[in-house]
């Protein structure tokens, strides 16, 4: 029963969930392509493959948690189902407390990444403490709202107000009902604020990095790229120090040397060429070898982030592949730490299979370059404006990511949303009950609002607590700082759907439930 139940309910939602988002998929393209992940005009195929796959994947796992689901309710005494109708036990068996305090001690294990490994991996590692800590609390969740209401109820003893003791006697004696609705509203609340802390962590940190390195003066920039007269003009002005040419050209990197032929073990990647005096105007932080030596071909620096788990260093070579088919493989004369604020990899511009565009000029002078007759239509930057330019655009090369996690934040909004409709709408008998021994619709109103305020309140504080030690360790890794990387206004928006969704998912449904003559 149970499977052919799964097989029905698939049934109806592979084709209003595939079909939509078969089509949605041409929505993402513009994303895709300013994110560099697809080349600009690409054509998307409409194909059945990636429903199919998916269905593939999500039927046995759906299976598979609706018969472990079933298991325990059909192997309970009549006996046992009698007593555990009344109030659901809120103690936790033995395996369970071990899981959460393994869920809770790796949590505050990957929280502690970042101070061993700063950057963005170390970084990345600590952001996953949040969901660890959500998962031990969803674990542990009877024991802690039953605790939690426990408490609430002795504190409310004293009170006239029948309605918000019977809605705190209901939560302690449903704990585990309850735990079903908080933990996706935490997770709707962790979610959103971890990866846009994330985010926000990387271009804070890009910023830093990149006004840390610059030893320039001015930043001479040009849309159309800047010509080998400009250059020479800005080189023989007077009080011009030195001059570093620099160009962004697209590429792919070998990221798995032990895959021969497939395209998966190639990476995209931004290289950026340099001509010029790379050590007096870039601190990029090196750790290895010396950037002196980036100075002819066949010579590239590399961040020490890129070359994670790669087991390789200075002396090492690096493969690179262009969109015209070129290969190089250029050796690694340095390895730094400043990868966000000057990209993943530095070469020369002699090493380039073609000369490529120039188009920023770093200046260190006090020249005057906004007298040069021959620099139509470039700008002049001073080193604030470039950096503040540098990210808005590193910020704005991540909408896709951020169109993707408000997708998977909307998701969960539903599923917590429906959730929080079907435990309430389920209640119709207790409700009913409690008209017919004299509960007003007005108290039945107010018992529903109390718990859906318990709801939140417990959301709120699970969800926040379990994303403080990631936004705090994030901070660290990226910026060497303490102060939890928040985006407040997110927050505050997530904070302020947590509690709309419990407040309307709980009250609403309450309410045509209880309609009707006592």
């Amino acid at each position: 029963m149970v499977t052919a139940e799964v097989a029905l309910v698939f049934a109806y939602a592979a084709p209003l969930g595939a079909v939509p988002g078969l089509f949605a998929a041409h929505l993402l393209t513009p994303s895709l392509e300013s994110g560099g992940i697809v080349p600009e005009g690409l054509t998307l195929v409409v194909t059945p493959l990636p429903a199919v796959g998916a269905l593939l994947l999500l039927f046995p796992t759906a299976l598979l948690a609706a018969r472990l689901a079933a298991r325990k309710v059909t192997t309970v005494s009549p006996t046992a189902a009698v007593r555990g109708s009344s109030a659901e036990p809120a103690g936790l068996t033995g395996a369970r407390r071990v899981w959460a305090l393994v869920l809770l001690f790796s949590g505050i294990a990957q929280a502690g990444m970042p101070f061993v490994m700063p950057g963005t991996v170390g970084s990345a590692a600590g952001a996953t403490s949040a969901f660890l800590l959500i998962s031990a609390a969803a674990v542990a969740g009877p024991a802690l709202v039953s605790t939690a209401a426990r408490r609430a109820v002795s504190a409310s003893r004293s009170s006239r107000h029948a309605a918000t003791l019977l809605a705190l006697l209901n939560s302690r004696g449903f704990s585990r009902r309850l735990t079903t609705a908080i933990v996706p509203l935490a997770l709707f609340l962790a979610l959103g604020t971890v990866q846009t802390g994330v985010n926000g962590s990387m271009v804070d940190a890009a910023q830093v990095q990149l006004r840390a390195g610059l030893s320039a003066d001015a930043v001479l920039i040009s849309p159309d790229g800047v010509s080998a007269a400009q250059a020479s003009d800005v080189a023989s002005a007077p009080g011009t120090e030195a001059v570093l040419a620099s160009s962004m050209v697209p590429a792919e990197v070998r990221v798995d040397p032990a895959d021969e032929v497939g395209d998966l073990a190639w990476e995209q990647a931004g290289l950026r060429a340099v001509s010029g005096s790379v050590p007096e105007l870039f601190d990029v932080g090196v750790t290895a070898g010396s950037l002196d030596d980036l100075a002819g071909p066949g010579t590239i620096a590399v961040s020490g982030e890129s070359l994670f788990a790669t087991g390789k260093g200075v002396g090492d070579t690096v493969d690179l592949r262009f969109d015209d088919g070129t290969a190089l493989s250029p050796t690694i004369v340095a390895v730094y730490d400043r990868g966000l604020g000057f990209g993943d990899y530095l070469l020369d511009a002699a090493t380039l299979p073609e000369d490529a565009p120039v188009d920023t000029l770093f200046v260190r002078g006090q020249a005057d370059l906004s007298g040069l007759t021959g620099l139509a239509g470039a700008q002049v930057l001073t080193v604030d404006e470039y950096v503040t330019e540098a990210v808005d655009g590193a910020a704005s090369q991540q909408e896709l990511g951020t169109i993707l996690l408000f997708v998977l934040i909307l998701f969960v909004a539903v599923a917590a949303a429906n959730t929080l409709v079907m435990l309430t709408s389920a209640r119709r008998p207790e409700l009913a009950l409690l008209r017919r021994i004299g509960t007003t619709r007005r108290q039945l109103t107010s018992m529903i609002t109390v718990e859906s305020v318990f709801v939140m309140v417990s959301a709120l504080v699970l969800g926040t607590l379990s994303v403080i030690p990631a936004l705090v360790s994030v901070s660290y890794g990226m910026v060497g700082g303490f102060a939890p990387a928040v985006d407040w206004p997110v927050y505050g928006a997530l904070a302020a759907a947590v509690v709309l969704i419990a407040v309307v998912a709980m009250v609403l449904p309450a309410r045509l439930a209880s309609r009707g003559r006592a």
